[in-house]
């Protein structure tokens, strides 16, 4: 080989090595806002000992709970990672869940919080939407499989089939409740769809976010710190003994401070109905207004107020909270 062969030779391969090793930009900003498995699992814990110190309405039976370190993870429609969602266990039972945003762009780091959930049919759902792809598309190429919050707090399994003809992608959507196939169209007033939670989060301002998981961040480290200085694993199955000991000592501080309303619940009338339900209780109890308006009423606004469903909250089930 010439000395002009093997200089070029030698330039193209530096210059070959040099791509692999920097990143897209994108895949960059990607990684500085993603947050690992390991880090929400600790915010999880770190939450769960915050509330449970804090004797906040719903918790009381938690004594004695842990946290399962694998979580699901869930994806939004446009592909991102959204939550982490964790299942809490006592005894071998399932007495929760907490969901964990995956990106420090959507806020605070605790999304929901679910008393007593029920199961979803993650394998099954994952299963049909591949067999529905396969069947719809069968010149198709599968891209991936995901459970996303296809319309939240709608959870689904997700394939992205790709035609190998056009290069056009598809998506199919099974529900994880149902394992019913859901049509990949926009939502709108009167019917449900698919639409992008992690897209709505960031129309509030990504800078505004990134803060309020900093406050998350140093909460979550400064309940870890404390309770290591008194010989408590956050990570282990909290006890009623190490509950007392925290709270007693002030090293974790009441985080509840309202009233709880002796109310009688009432049952979302759709999935999307948890605030709406919880207004409804508000009004029946004060009687305010008249006549008391209904669920559909509440969530349309109609005049009554504003509120939007992609704020981020913690979802009590069936505790109201007034705060």
């Amino acid at each position: 080989m010439s000395r002009n062969k093997l200089t070029i030779s030698i330039l193209l391969l530096v210059m070959l090595v040099g791509m692999a090793l920097i990143p897209a930009a994108s895949a960059q900003e990607e990684d500085k806002y993603s947050v690992t498995a390991e880090e929400a699992f600790k915010h999880a814990n770190a939450n769960m000992i915050s509330f449970m110190a804090g004797n906040a309405p719903g918790f009381e039976n938690w004594t004695g709970a842990s946290i399962d370190p694998k979580p699901l993870e869930l994806y939004d429609p446009n592909g991102k990672k959204l939550f982490y969602r964790f299942s809490v266990y006592n005894e071998n039972k399932l007495i929760g869940t907490i969901d964990i945003c995956a990106d420090k762009t959507l806020g605070p780091s605790v999304y929901d919080i679910v008393f007593d959930p029920e199961p979803y049919k993650t394998a099954e759902a994952m299963k049909k939407s591949i067999e529905i792809a396969k069947s719809e598309y069968s010149d198709g190429k599968i891209k991936s499989t995901n459970l996303v919050v296809y319309s939240y707090p709608s959870i689904g399994a997700m394939t992205v089939v790709k035609d190998k003809a056009t290069g056009v992608e598809h998506r199919i959507f099974v529900d994880a409740y149902t394992l019913e196939e859901v049509e990949d169209k926009p939502a709108t007033e009167t019917k449900p769809g698919v639409w992008s939670l992690y897209d709505k989060i960031l129309t509030y301002g990504k800078e505004n976010n990134l803060k309020e998981w900093q406050k998350s961040d140093e909460l979550a480290k400064s309940i870890e710190q404390k309770a290591a200085n008194k010989g408590v694993n956050i990570n282990a199955a909290i006890t009623g003994e190490n509950i007392k000991k925290l709270s007693d000592e002030g090293v974790v501080k009441s985080s509840f401070t309202g009233k709880i309303l002796d109310i009688n619940g009432i049952g979302q009338e759709r999935s999307v109905f948890c605030g709406p339900a919880c207004i409804r209780m508000v009004c029946k109890y004060y009687n305010k207004p008249t006549p008391i308006p209904t669920q559909e009423t509440i969530y349309m606004g109609d005049g009554l107020w504003s509120w939007s469903p992609y704020t981020p909250r913690i979802h009590l089930g069936s505790q109201l909270m007034i705060l």
